[in-house]
């Protein structure tokens, strides 16, 4: 007999956009990371639309106080895109303390974004996942993103005996910049400024129940010109990909 699927309730995310881009630059002197177009939309469009369509309603984002004008002029409150926006500004001090300063907003589990990453990540069942595991913190993880690099393997004596250009390496699933944590997760962010060298490692040396979910869907983030080019031919318009398959 099939079970129902358990409903979830509603859950905040925290949005963390505030980064300065630098190897975006001399773009990102004119324009904040987030809010380089894609496809005729800001990049941060695709980011609160992926969330709302996950039944993530409640959006707290975290900004410099460089760049946060520029986001708030273009998001207001949310409700163009039917969610709730809210805002925690802060100067660039890292990832884990621009989410202690939005701490007073955790109000039960959350799920932390990074703001230049978007994937086809199912979220819903992530949580569902989350919550099966009794998981104090959980990470998205892929299975399907290359390496940038070739990689080898040698033996005592030096001799070479693997080697593969940019593979997938499965046993070594890539984080995608997605978490969903529990309020406890906030008393380690004293450790240090930023959450994936810093918080993420001192939480599981603690022995803390962090799981991993595993997904064949990869990302793609902004973080530089190659991938931003990555992210553009993912989410051009759908007339434009149709158009160019016609032509190839």
């Amino acid at each position: 007999m099939l079970r129902p699927r358990q409903r979830l309730g509603p859950l905040k995310a925290f949005v963390l956009a505030g980064g300065a881009g630098t190897r975006l630059s001399p773009l990102t002197s004119y324009v904040p990371k987030g809010m380089i177009p894609i496809g005729g939309r800001p990049f941060i469009d695709y980011v609160v639309s992926y969330l709302s369509k996950h039944g993530v309603k409640n959006i707290m984002m975290l900004l410099s106080d460089a760049d946060s004008e520029v986001f708030r002029n273009h998001l207001d409150d949310g409700s163009k895109f039917g969610v709730n926006i809210g805002y925690s500004i802060s100067p660039r001090m890292g990832t884990a303390a621009a989410l202690k300063e939005a701490s007073a907003h955790v109000d039960g589990t959350f799920v932390v974004y990074y703001g230049d990453v978007f994937t086809d990540l199912d979220l819903s069942e992530m949580i569902r996942y989350h919550k099966s595991k009794g998981a104090m913190c959980t990470l998205a993880l892929s299975t399907g993103v290359k390496i940038d690099y070739g990689v080898g393997r040698v033996d005592r004596d030096g001799r070479i005996e693997y080697f593969a250009e940019k593979p997938i390496l499965p046993e070594y699933p890539v984080s995608i910049g997605v978490y969903v944590c529990e309020p406890r997760f906030l008393t380690y962010l004293s450790a240090g400024t930023d959450l994936a060298a810093d918080i993420l490692p001192q939480v599981i040396t603690k022995g803390e129940k962090v799981y991993g979910f595993l997904t064949k869907e990869r990302h793609y983030d902004i973080g530089s010109f190659k991938q931003l080019d990555e992210a553009k031919d993912v989410l051009k318009p759908e007339k434009s990909r149709k158009k160019q398959s016609a032509v190839g």
